[in-house]
Formats: structure tokens, sequence, C-alpha cells
């Protein structure tokens, strides 16, 4: 996967990310949800100030995120050979690497509000009392991760031929397993073009 337009599809539907932070001594793992930024190739997020992720975003450290996207898995039943392959996992994923960037004031609030709005449609951070606003500015750290590369990875049955993959996408869409049935045929639709 190589298109910049199907990469960002895929954070925006799986939006729930790992955000992997390079650490003294261990990698910070936290998983949580960005919202990708309409205008600039830029991940919005937070975290508790308690998490150890919110020194490394104070400090703008390198980090990655993970987006897992679609997956399922295959069985070997599925091919007109089943006695020659074996079980294996289709799935597609988004790399996202780039600057931590901590938002304070207005950018946080905005960042927070912006987030906030996504996921819910009738309550906004402003209708909190002052009071429980200020506390919770206080316990979260609002960030950016700038992106400065994207990898998209897909293992979606390439290496079989054709008439394979499409019994595959058949038998997952049979398991309802429609999403990475999708994007099985999409990539073919794409080799054709």
């Amino acid at each position: 996967m190589e298109d910049e337009s199907e990469m960002r599809a895929v954070m925006r539907s799986y939006d729930f990310g790992l955000l992997l932070i390079p650490g003294e001594p261990d990698l910070a793992a936290t998983h949580i949800p960005f919202k990708l930024a309409d205008e600039r190739l830029v991940l919005i997020g937070h975290v508790a100030m308690a998490n150890p992720a919110s020194e490394a975003i104070k400090a703008g450290k390198e980090a990655m995120v993970v987006f897992t996207g679609p997956h399922a898995y295959v069985s070997p039943t599925w091919y007109s050979r089943p006695h020659e392959n074996v079980p294996t996992w289709n799935y597609v994923a988004v790399h996202a690497f780039g600057t931590l960037v901590p938002l304070e004031g207005v950018e946080a609030e905005r960042a927070l509000s912006s987030q906030i709005a996504d996921f819910e449609s009738e309550w906004r951070i402003t209708q909190l009392e002052e009071k429980r606003r200020a506390m919770l500015e206080r316990a979260i750290q609002p960030f950016e991760l700038e992106i400065d590369r994207l990898e998209g990875k897909a293992k979606l049955s390439q290496n079989k031929p054709l008439e394979e993959r499409l019994r595959i996408a058949h038998a997952l869409n049979e398991r309802g397993e429609h999403a990475v049935a999708y994007h099985m045929i999409e990539d073919e639709a794409e080799e054709d073009d």
C-alpha cells in the first residue's frame, strides 16, 4: 500500500492507534484514539499527564503510531489445493512516523474540541463547569504528531494467483470479514489499472 489517500482512509476508519515512543530503558506504548487533521498530515491526540508518554510529548520526541486496519484469518481449506497451503492472516495497517508537538492554551482546547466532535455530536467541552474544565486541562496533555513518513502495510494474499485471491475474498465475505475482502478486491483492481 503506497497511496497516501488510501493510508489516510485507513487512519480515519481505524483511528484507535498505538503510540510508540522510544525511551530509556523501555519502549513506551500507549493505546489512544487519534484524529487525522483534514488540511495537514498531522495526527491529533491526548494522553493523561500521569502517562509516561506525556514527558516525551513535552520534550518533542520522535514517535510512531500504528493503525491496525481490517484483518482476518485465512484457512487453507479456502484454496483449490488445501493440502499445499497453510493457515495465514491477511491484514492492512499504516505506520505513521513523526515528531510530537505539545499543545497548550487555545491550541490544546481547539484540538480537544475537534477530537470530541468526531465522536460526540451532542456534548462539547465548553459544557463542563469552569472549575471542572480547568481541572481536566491540567490532567491531560494534548499533542500533535507532525507526520514526516507514512508506511502502508498490506498482506492480502498478493503472492497467490488471481483465482485463489478471489476464492479467499469470497470466503472472507461469507464469514462477514467484508473489509478485508474489500481491500483484497480493491488491491486487485488497482493492479489491473
